[in-house]
Formats: structure tokens, C-alpha cells, sequence
């Protein structure tokens, strides 16, 4: 229940609250955000520097300006949800989950992995982002397998291996099939 606190202070502030609301119709930059809500700059950034800590807008680098959007499952949640749910919990997976998306931004900033991340926690990030792309118990062919690693990473056969060492596909006869089981996490 104490991690509740946080966020319903956050929210309990009429200028953020304008702010979340603006960012319902659309992702916006500090500069369009303060235009819209006639505010200085400087107040849009404090006030988004805590929505980002609450975990109630993610941000993302385009071009020059970082875009600000909402984190809607954290604002399709119930109250009684936000209040009586193990927060300690919420707060790990939010800190996991942020964690992920750093990486990814790192590593893959125009969807294409350059290089693979040397420390294997952010490299097993990286090869679950390429997994994705792949359907689960569809058999694929080493070709679209190839295909289907080339468009995000140039070294497919290194991926291609680690995928099936890794249990997260299987090969048999020249043809692998996507373990189930690597999508739900539990492998």
C-alpha cells in the first residue's frame, strides 16, 4: 500500500493532471506541451521529471526532441488495484520494464541492432526483441529464419544459434519451430 502514496500525490496536482490529459490525444515535446497548456518550459520539465518517476509517461528520442507519452497500462489500472496489489511488485516490473526500454533504445535506436551488448543481461534483452518477431509452433525454414533476423541484425547465424542453445527454438531437419514457452518468459 505505501507505494500507492506516490503516485496518488503525483496525481494529485491539477497542472500534471492537464498534462496527462494533453498527452491522451497525442505524444508531444516539452516545448508543444508548454504552447498548449500555456506553461513555461521549465515548469512542463519539473512536472514531467514526476509523472516519469510515478511511471505514468514514458519518454523517447526523435530527432531533436524527446517525446512524452502515456503509460496507459499504468493508467488502465483500477484504484483498487493501485492501492491492495503488492506495489513492491508493480514497482519492480515498472523498474524492469524501464530498464528494457533503455537497452532497446541503446541497441537498437532505429529498430536495427548494430551490435550485440557485451553484458549478457542486455543481450538476452536484445534477442527477446528479435524473438518477437517470430510466431509461436509456426515451423519457419532456416531461409525465413535467416530473413527474419537479417532485418533487425546482420549476423543471423549467431542469433539463429543462440535462439536454438537458448531452448527457444528447436530444430528438426532443417526446419525450427518456436517453443511456446520462450514467449511466456519461462524459459
Amino acid at each position: 500500500m505505501s507505494n500507492a502514496l506516490p503516485l496518488l500525490k503525483t496525481l494529485a496536482d491539477e497542472t500534471r493532471l492537464k498534462i496527462l490529459s494533453a498527452l491522451r490525444e497525442k505524444d508531444m515535446y516539452v516545448e508543444l506541451l508548454s504552447e498548449c497548456l500555456q506553461l513555461s518550459a521549465p515548469t512542463v520539465s519539473f512536472h514531467m521529471k514526476k509523472l516519469m518517476a510515478a511511471g505514468l509517461v514514458d519518454a523517447r528520442r526523435e530527432q531533436y526532441y524527446t517525446m512524452y507519452s502515456l503509460r496507459r497500462d499504468m493508467l488502465d489500472r483500477t484504484l483498487a488495484q493501485t492501492i491492495f496489489e503488492d506495489a513492491g511488485d508493480e514497482a519492480q516490473k515498472i523498474r524492469e520494464e524501464q530498464y528494457r526500454r533503455k537497452v532497446i533504445r541503446s541497441f537498437m535506436p532505429d529498430g536495427y541492432c548494430r551490435t550485440l551488448p557485451a553484458q549478457m543481461k542486455k543481450r538476452v534483452i536484445i534477442f527477446r526483441e528479435i524473438f518477437s518477431r517470430f510466431e509461436p509452433g509456426r515451423p519457419y525454414t532456416e531461409k525465413e529464419v535467416n530473413e527474419t533476423i537479417a532485418t533487425v541484425h546482420e549476423d543471423y547465424c549467431l542469433v539463429r544459434r543462440e535462439f536454438v542453445e537458448m531452448g527457444w527454438m528447436d530444430r528438426v531437419g532443417g526446419v525450427y519451430t518456436v517453443n511456446a514457452q520462450a514467449f511466456s518468459g519461462e524459459k
